[in-house]
């Protein structure tokens, strides 16, 4: 995601053809002119530094735009988040992504972020709970009924929970391509990157992956003493079977195949994979 731009007009104007994009918004943004305008107030947004529309990119490509902003229809100064996708990107996790984008930096900016969802869009309703947020109420915003959802972090000033975790592995690269997807793929993003090491973040935590010039083994032993395995938030069964399937191709092998996806218990939905190098996660979903 990067600041919008004078240059991506036109491209927004393609984005917003499909009348899909602005069903659910006040404005119809299949119109060129009423696109270019909205356009230019993105532009001239300004706020605290991190926030503003940010135009989403993928190979090169625009694939949608975002916004973290200070609400213009909440009281008080309360953060705003909102996204569109062209719809060849849905249910890619691109949208998972963004979002978690948005909501690392609000949330290290503010004590919570909003999203306003119009009361007819149920998907975007449910989508947005998924993703950690509360519905807290209903009003009219933006000119419809809408609800709105919050989501809480523990603020800059009262950090609490895991901080990080950190793995030391043999082959960076190695690692980085199972991790990297893997991390990518339940809506985290990359945090940290230096020669020897990278590091995901989600919300407040992050897990950092090091070849670090320190370590004197070359192989990580699940079963000694030390970190058996990472358990992650998954999302919904259906997000942990789609992951669970790509995996393979991404250097995971599923284990206790023969009791998936309760080799945990009857009452507990999860995939245990485990890369070459011997690290084990654990795909939880939620209830």
């Amino acid at each position: 995601m990067r600041p919008i731009e004078e240059r991506d007009t036109d491209a927004l104007v393609g984005l917003f053809a499909d009348p899909e994009l602005s069903r659910y918004h006040r404005r119809d943004l299949t119109n060129a002119d009423q696109v270019r305008a909205l356009a230019a107030s993105w532009r001239a947004h300004e706020g605290p530094p991190g926030t503003g529309v940010f135009v989403v990119e993928r190979d090169g490509r625009m694939a949608g735009v975002a916004h973290l902003r200070v609400s213009t229809e909440l009281p008080g100064d309360v953060l705003e988040c909102g996204w569109y996708l062209a719809r060849e990107h849905w249910g890619t996790g691109l949208a998972r992504e963004v979002a978690t984008a948005l909501l690392d930096t609000g949330l290290a900016l503010r004590d919570a972020v909003f999203a306003i969802v119009d009361a007819a869009n149920a998907r975007a309703r449910r989508f947005t709970e998924r993703l950690g947020f509360l519905d807290v109420g209903g009003g009219d915003h933006y000119g419809a009924p809408h609800r709105i959802l919050v989501a809480f972090g523990s603020g800059p000033a009262h950090p609490s929970g895991v901080h990080h975790v950190e793995l030391w592995v043999a082959d960076l690269a190695a690692a980085e391509k199972t991790f990297g997807w893997l991390f990518t793929q339940l809506g985290w993003h990359e945090y940290q990157r230096w020669e020897r090491g990278v590091s995901w973040r989600r919300g407040s935590g992050y897990v950092v992956v090091e070849d670090s010039p320190a370590r004197t083994g070359d192989r990580h032993e699940r079963t000694a003493p030390g970190i058996n395995h990472l358990a992650l938030h998954a999302g919904t069964r259906a997000d942990v079977d789609r992951v669970t399937a790509a995996a393979p191709a991404h250097g995971w092998r599923l284990m206790f195949a023969d009791r998936h996806p309760h080799a945990g218990g009857p009452d507990h939905y999860a995939a245990y994979l485990e890369n070459a190098d011997g690290f084990e996660v654990e795909l939880v979903a939620h209830q």
